[in-house]
């Protein structure tokens, strides 16, 4: 219950401060409890698990939240987590105890039917009196021939790439089956597997749930990659790294990088008209015709120890990227590509994954040093501006109109009691 007062309480906050709640289910938090128990995505009794999860966050939740991301970015789950072994639960890599051949096919297989049921639960339980919608939300970046267009190979690396990025997710939701080019080359023969491997099959009637169970797409857009053929060879681990047939660089044959990076050495390369084209292309591709929303886009500092406060707020270009983007989404508009909704990565610094706190995405500087004080960088400042053009929004800390960086309002309020979670019936069940 101490879970479910927390959320309450949270979410109550929210509301009570005209913030709408935007909730994702799952951000590759998996408990450890069911890795142990039965290797978790690895096994089809997750999806029982992930069903009964979502079902109690619809019932406890659902009266006031009305927008719903079952699963995030699971593309970046899968590599991390049974690719590569960077991120949770660590199998790939050097992990010599696991199938990069086998294990990210399964593990996606089990994501997309972990959401195709919670999805059709929403819809059948609670859709009629909560009236909210749920989505999921994938990333992808814009790819483009490393070396243009006339290198035939390069522009099928495009391709492969869309195909085992986006497409091995996509597919799925709109078609009921996996890319086409992801099945034939999975079926090519290997060391260890001489007759080829099959990717696991969808019955007929988790294709038919698959299919359509979104209301909303959710979009993870950071920036543009030149994209290479990549040949299979020694030096790449047999399995999705080898299948996937492409690699990208933000520089071209000649290093011209393709596009403003956010500093040297960053992944991130200011890309906004690649946005529109990337919608576009989801459009035209998968023929997505529901709305999208742009639920990550922003752009990274490096933290650097022993600056002042006057220079880690200045971030000029934070405020460009997002303009930029915010651009690319009403051309995409004009261009009849229903982007409903836009979410910056990220309100405050944070702690990124394998990156830690070596990268700053954050609108608010988090000093990690001196008890987590927060404050708002130019950006944050700015963003406050354009969002409230037409009425006054609160703060509870900011920096004041002078942004001289000493002064600051301080209405800080202090959290209230946490709320005894209630059976209420939010809805009937039958």
């Amino acid at each position: 219950m101490e879970g479910i007062n927390h959320y309450n309480t949270l979410i109550n906050e929210l509301l009570a401060n005209g913030i709408e709640p935007f909730v994702t289910l799952f951000h590759w938090d998996l408990p450890n409890a069911l890795e142990e128990e039965y290797m978790g995505f690895l096994s089809s009794k997750i999806v029982d698990d992930f069903l009964n999860y979502a079902d109690i966050c619809f019932w406890e939740f659902g009266d006031r939240v009305k927008n719903w991301v079952t699963i995030n970015e699971p593309n970046i789950f899968t590599t991390l987590g049974y690719v590569q072994g960077q991120g949770a639960p660590g199998r790939g890599g050097e992990n010599e105890d696991c199938d990069p051949q086998t294990e990210p096919y399964i593990v996606a297989y089990n994501i997309l039917n972990c959401h195709a049921t919670a999805y059709r639960r929403y819809y059948e339980d609670y859709k009629d009196t909560q009236k909210g919608k749920v989505g999921i939300t994938l990333n992808c970046g814009y790819f483009q021939p490393y070396r243009g267009d006339s290198y035939k190979n390069d522009v099928q690396a495009v391709t492969y790439a869309y195909d085992f990025t986006i497409g091995w997710f996509l597919e799925p939701l709109t078609r009921g089956t996996w890319p086409n080019n992801m099945e034939k080359i999975v079926a090519t023969p290997t060391i260890d597997h001489p007759n080829g491997r099959l990717l696991p099959k969808f019955s007929t009637n988790q294709s038919k749930k698959l299919i359509d169970s979104y209301d909303f797409l959710g979009v993870n857009y950071y920036t543009a990659y030149f994209t290479q053929y990549q040949d299979p060879s020694d030096a790449i681990p047999l399995g999705y790294s080898t299948d996937c047939h492409y690699t990208v660089s933000g520089q071209d044959p000649s290093g011209n990088y393709i596009g403003e990076p956010s500093y040297q050495g960053s992944w991130i390369y200011l890309c906004p008209q690649q946005l529109t084209e990337l919608l576009i292309y989801i459009r035209r591709t998968y023929n997505v015709t529901k709305d999208m929303i742009i639920t990550e886009n922003g752009s990274s500092d490096k933290n650097e120890t022993g600056k002042t406060y006057e220079q880690v707020r200045d971030d000029e270009y934070r405020i460009k990227y997002v303009k930029e983007h915010l651009k690319a989404i009403r051309l995409a508009r004009e261009n009849n590509i229903n982007v409903m909704g836009y979410f910056i990565w990220s309100f405050m610094d944070s702690f990124e994954w394998d990156s830690g706190y070596t990268n700053r995405f954050g609108m608010i500087y988090v000093d990690f040093m001196k008890d987590l004080q927060r404050y708002p960088k130019k950006s944050a400042i700015w963003f406050k501006k354009f969002l409230g053009e037409d009425k006054i929004i609160p703060v509870k800390r900011s920096i004041t109109d002078r942004e001289d960086g000493h002064n600051f309002e301080k209405n800080s309020k202090k959290a209230g009691k946490p709320i005894e979670a209630s059976q209420k019936m939010k809805k009937a069940k039958t």
